[in-house]
């Protein structure tokens, strides 16, 4: 039900602009909306504002009144058929004209010139809004008139009109649409109103997909001055993730988390982003201040055990994974954290029965369910490791995991050559060659057919400088599996140092064709391509190769071996 309607107000001509001021262009549209949103009281108490559109040159736009409408003018306008009152009024050089018609029988039920100041025009509003509630029969006072003024009312008041030209779609002639919104932030950069309208212009731009950079700017230096409270802060984080300023974001974030620290998902939240940019130091702190307080969530101690993973700190991690152990249920993405960290401590059988556990919360968790068959394997389990991976392959895994995960499903799936391969890469990395050839002859005749099989004993005879014998058991792996990775990629390597380029750089070409996220394949594949006189290709590759975790001294080598001369 609308109880009154409040018309945008008239200027009258030849009015010189006021110094500090608002225009009054815009003062005649956001004075009487002022109005109206002070006397709907924060809810809908039925009073309606009413701006005058049409079009300039071609283009939509608000349009100017020089004078009053006669009250039957208004009346057509509203189309509003339950209003009881219509409202109107003109600037004047020094005067605010206001006027309330009855929207039934058009009589002036009120005609009022008040002292008006462009550079104090809200102090007119507690009149206005007396008058009118005395006519609408409401009790209570007006509200009191905002702390904000001077200067930084004039572009506040220029801000919000900005916010409602762009709301109802018409064009925005100004060459920089922020100016508005950087100048309320230099002018009140602690005002709460200025800040929630500085957002929520800012959120209006993002959503429309405009100005992106502007407003990753603004909000950046709307950062610097924000300190509380805590739901500014969340605003402002969100925003900037939007426009792109994660550096911002995770500032907002952090400082929001600092003000509540007793809220999980805020400190989980901020130390996501901090996490991300590498601000370690900053993540310990918000997480401490969580678990200070006896707070600290179990997402955000797995947060912080990562950043111990990251920097080395094995024995702190160690730390946090049992005291998350010690709780009676973990979060599902928590529990995975946790059971890949156990694994990289040995710990296979803790392990299996924490993905085990979350996988009753969640079956088809790609992978945890991975996770759990790297667990099953290495406590010689291989019949459930492959149903897990099985599971997990269905439900997709990225393509990096992925790989690993149908090598494994591979050697899962043949009776014994899950063992067989630990013991013949045990005996490798000893260094223990013949050991390793007589357990790898046994794990052929074994398993027979399959190729990873034909491959590690093909890997040893090439360690072992059996050069004709390791490329006879390599083919012997291709052609008992043409996408064994593995294989195409040690067979290049051993052509490329007989001087078969180009036989060795097509396998290398197909063993990254099947494995596109093999860093030490990438790095062969790029002295390959360095011998074939292709550089630009082997710097792309070794590029790749360093974007993929490869080690920085493997790929310094490369790099030299790339730029060196022939025979250099």
């Amino acid at each position: 039900m609308t109880t009154a309607v409040v018309f945008a107000f008239a200027v009258a001509d030849g009015l010189p602009p006021v110094v500090g001021a608002a225009p009054y262009d815009v003062l005649a549209r956001q004075l009487p909306r002022t109005l109206v949103t002070r006397l709907n009281g924060g809810g809908d108490r039925g009073i309606r504002f009413f701006p005058f559109l049409g079009h300039v040159d071609g283009q939509r736009t608000f349009l100017r009144l020089g004078e009053l409408l006669e009250p039957a003018a208004l009346v057509q306008l509203h189309k509003q058929g339950d209003a009881r009152l219509l409202c109107d009024g003109m600037l004047g050089s020094g005067l605010l004209h206001f006027r309330v018609v009855d929207a039934h029988d058009q009589r002036v039920l009120a005609d009022h010139e008040l002292p008006f100041d462009p550079c104090r025009p809200l102090d007119a509003l507690a009149r206005l809004e007396f008058d009118l509630m005395g006519l609408l029969g409401w009790s209570g006072r007006p509200q009191a008139a905002p702390e904000l003024g001077g200067e930084a009312l004039g572009w506040f008041l220029v801000l919000k009109d900005a916010l409602l030209r762009r709301e109802a779609n018409l064009h925005d002639p100004s060459p920089d649409p922020l100016r508005p919104a950087r100048r309320c932030v230099e002018l009140a950069p602690h005002d709460a109103d200025v800040l929630d309208l500085v957002l929520a212009f800012a959120a209006h731009l993002l959503r429309r997909g405009e100005l992106r950079d502007e407003v990753a700017g603004l909000l950046a230096t709307l950062a610097d001055a924000v300190r509380a409270p805590a739901s500014m802060l969340e605003r402002l984080s969100a925003l900037a993730l939007a426009a792109g300023a994660e550096q911002v974001a995770a500032t907002a974030a952090l400082r929001a988390a600092e003000l509540q620290p007793e809220r999980c998902e805020l400190v989980e939240r901020a130390a996501a982003l901090l996490f991300r940019l590498e601000r370690y130091d900053e993540l310990r702190h918000i997480v401490g201040l969580a678990r200070s307080g006896g707070v600290a969530s179990s997402a955000a101690l797995a947060q912080l055990a990562a950043v111990c993973d990251r920097t080395g700190d094995v024995d702190r991690r160690r730390q946090l994974m049992d005291e998350l152990l010690q709780r009676a249920e973990l979060p599902v993405p928590v529990a995975r954290l946790v059971v890949s960290f156990l694994l990289e401590d040995d710990r296979a059988e803790l392990a299996r029965t924490v993905a085990g556990r979350a996988l009753v919360v969640e079956p088809r968790h790609a992978m945890l369910q991975f996770e759990y068959a790297r667990a099953c394997l290495l406590l010689d389990a291989p019949e459930a490791a492959a149903r897990a991976l099985q599971v997990a392959l269905e439900v997709g895994l990225s393509p990096e995991i992925a790989q690993q995960a149908r090598r494994l499903l591979r050697l899962a799936s043949v009776p014994g050559l899950w063992a067989g391969t630990q013991l013949v890469e045990k005996l490798l990395a000893a260094g223990d060659f013949d050991a390793a050839l007589t357990a790898a002859r046994a794990l052929v005749r074994r398993t027979g057919t399959a190729a990873e099989a034909w491959f590690l004993l093909g890997l040893v005879r090439h360690r072992l400088g059996q050069e004709r014998r390791a490329e006879r058991v390599l083919r012997r792996a291709l052609r008992l599996d043409e996408l064994c990775a593995d294989a195409h990629n040690r067979l290049g390597i051993l052509l490329l140092t007989r001087g078969a380029i180009e036989p060795g750089h097509a396998h290398l070409r197909r063993a990254h064709a099947l494995a596109p996220h093999d860093a030490s394949t990438l790095l062969h594949l790029a002295q390959a391509c360095a011998l074939l006189g292709q550089t630009a290709d082997a710097q792309r590759h070794v590029d790749t190769a360093e974007r993929l975790g490869a080690e920085a001294s493997l790929v310094s080598a490369v790099r030299r071996a790339i730029v060196a001369p022939p025979g250099g």
